[in-house]
């Protein structure tokens, strides 16, 4: 008899259960930065859209050289702040804002001018004839005088050499001595804000000079 225990059968193997699917993420998508269009492009749109048959060739480039980097308030100061200025500093008008506008023109860097010939300055400035030096060289007095510029002086008077102030710091000084009227101080101090350089007109407190004052 055989006494060995009778093993059980062996059981089936259970298959093992599915992995659960892991939820797939779609791609994400890319998100495409706008360039920002710079001030040529810009400029160039919208030529193309008012003066579409308007070519490159019929419109001046700084590429082709020949500008001068100018405040952009230079026509208010030179038709404005300075013929008020003037009067209300000398009592009389005066037309010295043509030879500050010629000045710019020639400006180099630095806050530096040259003037090669005072005789083309002078004819630039609106001055001929004879005594169109002598004018010219008293409105670089009379600007000098206001605190715009400064100059040296060569041999008999020569002028070659001026010195740019920063126009925003004069004229608040002019209006801080009281020779600017409040509309006008006003009507630079908005210009500068609107251009982005309100911060030439901060008073020594830091914050923008008070116009209203």
């Amino acid at each position: 008899m055989n006494t060995s225990s009778t093993l059980p059968p062996a059981e089936a193997a259970t298959p093992p259960a599915p992995a659960a699917a892991v939820p797939v993420s779609p791609p994400a998508r890319k998100t495409r930065v706008r360039k920002r269009k710079t001030l040529t492009e810009w400029a160039t749109d919208i030529r193309k859209l008012h003066w579409a048959t308007v070519t490159d060739e019929q419109v001046w480039s700084s590429k082709g050289g020949g500008w001068a980097g100018v405040p952009r308030p230079v026509g208010m100061i030179c038709e404005v702040v300075i013929k008020e200025a003037h009067k209300k500093m000398f009592k009389s008008s005066s037309a010295a804002g043509t030879t500050y506008m010629t000045v710019w023109l020639h400006s180099q860097a630095s806050g530096v001018a040259r003037i090669e010939s005072e005789e083309d300055a002078a004819f630039e400035s609106g001055y001929g004839g004879e005594r169109g030096v002598t004018t010219f060289r008293r409105h670089l007095r009379t600007l000098k005088e206001m605190g715009f510029i400064d100059f040296v002086e060569e041999s008999r008077g020569r002028v070659k050499w001026i010195l740019l102030f920063n126009p925003y710091q004069v004229v608040k000084k002019l209006h801080e001595d009281g020779h600017l009227d409040r509309q006008t101080f006003r009507a630079v101090s908005e210009r500068a804000l609107g251009i982005g350089v309100s911060h030439e007109m901060d008073d020594e407190e830091g914050g923008m000079t008070n116009a209203a004052e």
